[in-house]
């Protein structure tokens, strides 16, 4: 190999390891951990200051995350026309302004509502698919321990935002501790984006000849499934439906334990220290859990931290205590730090990675929709019956369906992008 070969390697694998650092920058300030996983901090001081219904209030999760699964799909579109990088210049910028119009222009229950939903829309694409993808692009042999090194930020975003919020609180109040989120997105998205965030070189990385190659073997000699296909197939379902419920599960977790913690009579910035807990729980599990996925079984390990989940909610139905609210906050964020890279891990092996924007978009839209179901229904049951035990015993329940569901998928569904041959010309997925 020449001297400017060398060089290019390295420039490669240099490139590659940026992207990971940009990715998980900016999936530390995702819409799910500026808007919804610090919510439960924000809703009793909003109910305290306004006099609005706590679930009124909590329904503009629901709405905010519906309208961001249904531009997920158009989100892995854009991403697979136009580039990971060109969506994620725009992604953090638009979380931004929707964000800063949540403290300004909420002036009621319905325009809290409306603004707080319109926030999670014009930070639509500010969510895990494009970088992802970006991810993808660059690794082949190792993508579970990239992918889980870039979304360990994701579990720290979810660990450090909601005592960041607490502090803003306190200090300016809840309409300028979300202007503060916002100056946050913008000051760390923009130039990440620009500097770190890089497209691979045509015929140089995973996303092209070798993930191209292994796509065919996937799919009969295809250049990997395409959205209608893989539509069409079993392991499509499981993994929606299973993802459906565990989402639910931990976004109505992420929802309510700063809650409890508040009703019980801790302050903001001390309740807030529960989803410190939840965060890193989920930044070991991001990682732990990406390094053990280029090892074992993706569905078994899956359905182990699915069912861990299960157990934390049955802690809590014995009560708010010392012991209880922290296992439950470890667990539940153990699952929530693996499902995201477990639904991106079996999506780019079962479907290939030429269409995997678009597909794993669709994935997102169930994910995204479960998200903002759990908060809506534990704040329906807590209207209806004055506490939190009967939606305790539900997600419990739901968690435990979601384990079986994702045991269904076999091995042999897994087996579309791997094994195949790897060009030994290129950088990224010959040595990573």
């Amino acid at each position: 190999m020449s001297s400017v070969d060398r060089f290019s390697d390295r420039s490669l694998k240099a490139r590659a390891r940026t992207v990971v650092i940009g990715a998980g920058l900016n999936l530390f300030l995702g819409t799910g951990q500026v808007l919804l996983f610090s919510f439960g901090v924000f809703l009793k001081p909003i109910i305290v200051d306004t006099g609005w219904s706590r679930a009124e209030v909590s329904s503009a999760v629901l709405w905010g995350q519906l309208l961001v699964a249904l531009a997920s799909p158009f989100t892995g579109l854009a991403v697979d026309r136009f580039g990971a990088k060109r969506v994620a210049r725009f992604a953090g910028p638009s979380l931004g302004i929707g964000v800063v119009l949540i403290g300004l222009m909420s002036r009621s229950e319905e325009s809290f509502v409306f603004f707080f939903a319109l926030s999670f829309l014009l930070g639509a694409a500010q969510v895990p698919v494009p970088y992802v993808k970006a991810v993808a692009n660059w690794y082949d042999k190792r993508l579970g321990l990239a992918l889980g090194s870039a979304m360990i930020l994701s579990g720290a975003g979810v660990a450090l935002l909601p005592p960041i919020s607490a502090a803003l609180i306190d200090a300016f109040g809840w309409r300028m501790a979300y202007v503060g989120l916002a100056v946050i997105v913008w000051l760390v998205s923009v130039p990440s984006v620009a500097f770190l965030i890089h497209e691979p070189p045509a015929g140089n990385a995973a996303s092209d000849l070798d993930a191209r190659n292994a796509s065919k073997m996937a799919s009969g000699g295809s250049d990997g499934m395409k959205l209608v296909q893989a539509v069409r197939t079993r392991p499509f379902w499981m993994i929606a439906v299973s993802f459906f419920l565990i989402s639910a599960v931990v976004g109505a977790g992420t929802h309510v334990l700063p809650i409890i913690l508040s009703d019980y009579g801790l302050k903001t910035q001390q309740s807030s220290f529960v989803m410190t807990l939840v965060g890193v729980a989920m930044m070991v599990a991001r990682f732990g859990f990406g390094m053990l996925l280029d090892r074992f079984r993706a569905p078994r390990l899956t359905a182990l931290v699915f069912l861990g989940a299960a157990a934390g909610f049955l802690c809590l139905t014995y009560g708010v205590s010392a012991i209880t609210v922290p296992v439950a906050a470890v667990l539940i964020g153990l699952a929530l730090g693996a499902e995201v890279d477990a639904l991106a891990y079996m999506a780019s092996r079962a479907f290939g990675r030429q269409h995997l924007g678009s597909i794993y978009g669709v994935l997102m839209f169930c994910f995204s929709f479960g998200l903002g179901c759990g908060p809506a229904v534990f704040g329906q049951v807590y209207e209806y019956t004055g506490s939190y035990h009967d939606a305790f015993w539900l997600a419990a329940a739901a968690a435990v369906v979601a384990t079986l569901t994702v045991l269904v998928v076999k091995d042999t569904d897994l087996n579309g992008a791997a094994g195949a041959p790897r060009c030994s010309k290129c950088a990224p997925c010959a040595t990573q």
